[in-house]
């Protein structure tokens, strides 16, 4: 059986100062705050990168994720937390991927976030301007590409159809009925992808992540085939490991994630693209 992806305030309060417990706060795009939860390191998604990408964000190789988390003071007997700001999808599920993406299972996401921390009245501490340098840790990491979808993937099961494609994007920029934030994207979808809009997984009055039941609801209610290979997409690949992360919490742990997302297809001209609300 998988890990548990989600760990509960309370969860993590019961092991927060155990010294294999590793945080990290992985928010991104939000403003910075003053507090932390004590002992967390910040993992900057645009920084723990391939450097020579085009696109942000893209996933490093093995060797740079291990010295980016070794320099957060992780080890791979560690049990990492993932938290951010906004609760989960900026960008915890993200981090969470990564971490998996390079072999580390025993990588959990704080429910809800630093906002569900706070409700349960646990303590935060001062976040210092400059982050203390921590003792290096020794992390080993390798690839598993199960993980992860590349354009040339895609592109390819648009006629193979050998894996379901997830859209994690608002409904109304899947149909192409919104503009695109980013400039020069076009507009739509991915021929044969199914719109399966990440905010549909989070409760929107609680920040949890929805009870396993309300998922597989969610996912029947759209006529999806979870019997297939799953992959996930959105604009830049971030929101798309929210999609992951409610499919591994019912049972489907090996659902990728294409990386490049609409950033990369939207962006490419030649690349075909369909509007509407139907794959």
């Amino acid at each position: 059986m998988s890990i548990p992806a989600l760990i509960s305030a309370s969860e993590l309060q019961k092991i927060v100062t155990a010294p294999t417990t590793k945080i990290i706060d992985a928010s991104y795009g939000l403003p910075p705050l003053p507090v932390r939860i004590a002992g967390a390191q910040d993992f900057d998604i645009d920084d723990i990168a391939d450097p020579a990408a085009p696109l942000a964000h893209t996933v490093p190789d093995a060797a740079l994720f291990a010295q980016k988390v070794s320099a957060l003071g992780i080890s791979s007997g560690d049990t990492v937390v993932v938290y951010d700001r906004s609760g989960m999808h900026m960008a915890a599920a993200r981090a969470w991927w990564m971490f998996r993406l390079f072999g580390h299972d025993n990588v959990r996401v704080l429910n809800g976030g630093l906002p569900a921390w706070v409700a349960e009245g646990l303590p935060v501490t001062p976040k210092p301007d400059d982050m203390p340098n921590v003792p290096a840790g020794q992390f080993t990491a390798k690839l598993r590409p199960e993980l992860l979808k590349l354009k040339e993937n895609i592109l390819a099961n648009i006629e193979g159809k050998e894996f379901l494609l997830l859209d994690a994007r608002d409904g109304r920029r899947y149909s192409g009925d919104m503009s695109e934030p980013r400039p020069g994207m076009q507009s739509g979808h991915v021929p044969g992808s199914l719109s399966a809009p990440f905010v549909e997984f989070i409760d929107d009055e609680t920040g949890l992540l929805r009870a396993k039941d309300d998922i597989r609801a969610i996912f029947a209610a759209k006529g999806t085939d979870l019997s297939r290979p799953l992959a996930c997409t959105c604009g830049s690949g971030v929101t798309a490991c929210v999609v992951a992360l409610a499919l591994h919490e019912i049972g489907h742990s090996d659902a990728a994630i294409y990386d490049g997302s609409w950033s990369e297809w939207g962006a490419d001209q030649s690349l075909p693209k369909k509007q509407g609300y139907t794959p």
